[in-house]
């Protein structure tokens, strides 16, 4: 590995980095920030599996009644608003204690916001806007991950000519004009979303906005089902939003195993903290992209022309709710970036962030990052909070 690779190995050495959290939030968050989130939308029925209750022992019961039938016990815990864009634009107002304007993007109605979004977003959110029906998902919960079932036809709807035919051009142009970031997630199953973000870019810099003035953050969201030539292609769109935007290109780790193969290298399986953060920096090596940024469950790793950094995760046994965790952190590192905040408190904001929402199902301000913090830092962070 060609970079500079900073490992922190235990919370107790993160202290000058939470300092740096602690300093940001007491001189004050930024007021009057607005900017654009999306760009799906979906409804999501939890089903969390008691027996077996790992996906490790559900996998072999599966294989082996394979041509008969088996049955398992399960609890039905509703349906709620989903999506990773609905989710990641809810943590980012929570984080900045609501004092952000976010105009969401996607699919939460064929022509207008069904009732479960405008009852989840509509006091979160400036304004919505949508571009379909939402997809749905059947969300199986495992205590050592989730399989997610989605019904997935009206994510091809999503795309740029659809947006400019339910947003008014000069509107968008307005939002586009006065936006302090960007927030583009779920590529992997929007086929079409990459019109939207080439022409949010492309538009960013027509209105004559400076470049690197924008962050943009994307998050691909499980895109193994993509074929190879579009991941080549999401490479070079990458590369063109980059000239224009700060650019924060964000995995999870299956998600960063399966990228370093587009490249032809081979880091699967590959979990050790030096491994991470070496996959971060290859992968930065080889797209044109400000930041990389990979969140296993128990740390997170990110590489930019600073180097590459590896931090811990305050790692839960046992989540009360998986689903989002990915979003949430997403958010955290969104609003880090916002503070101006260095690589490695990007990625405690959002390894932090995600273990609060893992813990309470709630979307933390900073503040409450910086009390979990604490706890951990003092061996007293307990399942719950």
């Amino acid at each position: 590995m060609g970079q500079q690779c900073s490992l922190f190995s235990s919370v107790q050495e993160l202290g000058e980095v939470l300092d740096e959290i602690q300093a940001a939030k007491a001189s004050g968050l930024p007021k009057d920030l607005s900017g654009i989130c999306g760009f799906d939308g979906f409804i999501d029925t939890f089903i969390e599996l008691e027996n077996p209750d790992s996906m490790e022992s559900f996998g072999p019961k599966v294989a082996e009644a394979a041509g008969i039938a088996t049955s398992f016990t399960a609890r039905h815990q509703g349906d709620r608003f989903g999506g990773n864009g609905p989710l990641f634009a809810s943590a980012l107002h929570a984080f900045f204690h609501q004092e952000v304007a976010i105009t969401y993007i996607g699919a939460l109605g064929e022509e207008e916001v069904l009732p479960v979004f405008r009852e989840a977003l509509e006091d979160k959110m400036k304004r919505m806007i949508t571009l379909a029906e939402p997809a749905h998902s059947d969300c199986l919960e495992f205590r050592d991950g989730k399989v997610m079932l989605s019904d997935l036809r009206t994510c091809a709807e999503i795309h740029w000519d659809r947006l400019l035919e339910r947003m008014n051009p000069e509107d968008l142009d307005a939002e586009l004009r006065q936006c302090n970031f960007v927030g583009a997630v779920n590529w992997g199953k929007l086929v079409n979303v990459g019109s939207i973000w080439e022409g949010i870019s492309k538009s960013l810099a027509k209105l004559g906005r400076t470049p690197k003035e924008v962050p943009f953050f994307m998050d691909l969201a499980e895109f193994e089902q993509r074929p190879l030539d579009d991941q080549k292609a999401l490479v070079e769109l990458v590369s063109t939003i980059t000239k224009e935007c700060d650019t924060i290109l964000s995995f999870n780790l299956k998600e960063a195993w399966q990228m370093a193969a587009v490249f032809g290298a081979d880091f699967k399986g590959k979990k050790a903290p030096a491994e991470i953060a070496e996959l971060a920096s290859y992968l930065f090596e080889q797209i044109d992209v400000d930041r990389i940024v990979i969140h296993p469950n128990d740390g997170a790793a990110c590489a930019s022309q600073n180097g590459a950094v590896y931090v811990p995760g305050p790692f839960c046994q046992k989540p009360l709710i998986s689903t989002g965790a990915g979003d949430t952190f997403g958010a955290g590192v969104m609003a880090a970036r916002l503070l101006g905040l260095s690589d490695a408190a990007i990625i405690v904001c959002g390894a932090c962030a995600s273990g609060y929402y893992v813990r309470t199902g709630k979307f933390p301000t900073v503040g409450q990052i910086l009390d979990l913090a604490e706890q951990w830092k003092t061996d007293s962070l307990p399942e719950r909070l």
